[in-house]
């Protein structure tokens, strides 16, 4: 009986294998790696472990820093308003104001406090609200204040008070081409902010002469007169 040769598949020549192994250069790599953790069971190059997604920095981003923190900028923020802001008033009237003050910080606002000042000689600024004083001496902190207490976050109060104009003037001296009506009176807010004595100045309310008097002002009144 004759025996076949086997039709075993030939080994690939050497040349063969090397220029397979020049084709894929990471292949010789991993190669190399298997070879040293076989001999000696330590690797020159780590190997993640299978599944794990190595982390990677990216060029050119840092992480941002953290906002600042209610602390740090005292966590309370007022606003003033006034309505109306604009408005007119007979000479020898009263024109009435409603001043209004908001907190959106998120600390409460102590010991809040509306200040305000006469606009002009002979006319004065008032109010019938029992949290409201009227200048007593020079010691006064203002012509007349108002004691609005503690304004907790997301919380406003508000005051009414009047102005009384003796001196009926249509409008403000200004060096603009528009000019503004006079100034009913100044405002502003004094509070308590984490143990800090701040203060915010209010939006100026303004006046003019009422129309039913204008007329007779501007015979009788020299200071109607100005622009």
């Amino acid at each position: 009986m004759k025996y076949l040769p086997s039709r075993s598949r030939p080994c690939p020549r050497p040349r063969a294998r090397l220029r397979a192994l020049a084709r894929v250069p990471g292949c010789l790599a991993l190669t190399c790696g298997l070879l040293l953790v076989a001999a000696d069971g330590s690797s020159a190059f780590p190997v993640p472990p299978l599944g794990a997604v190595p982390r990677v920095p990216t060029p050119g981003i840092r992480p941002l820093p953290a906002p600042p923190g209610a602390d740090d900028r005292g966590g309370t923020s007022l606003h003033g308003s006034v309505a109306p802001v604009d408005t007119e008033v007979a000479r020898d009237q009263n024109g009435d104001f409603t001043l209004t003050v908001v907190n959106t910080g998120s600390a409460t606002a102590q010991d809040v406090q509306v200040l305000m000042e006469r606009s002009d000689e002979g006319n004065t600024v008032g109010a019938s609200d029992g949290r409201c004083l009227g200048r007593v001496n020079t010691a006064s902190p203002a012509d007349l204040w108002c004691d609005l207490g503690d304004v907790a976050p997301l919380e406003s109060v508000s005051v009414d008070v009047h102005a009384f104009m003796s001196t009926c003037v249509r409008a403000a001296p200004a060096a603009t081409s528009t000019p503004l009506h006079a100034v009913a009176f100044r405002w502003r807010v004094r509070y308590t902010d984490s143990g800090r004595a701040l203060t915010l100045n209010a939006p100026t309310p303004r006046w003019t002469c009422g129309t039913s008097r204008h007329q007779a002002d501007l015979d009788t009144d020299p200071a109607a007169r100005r622009p």
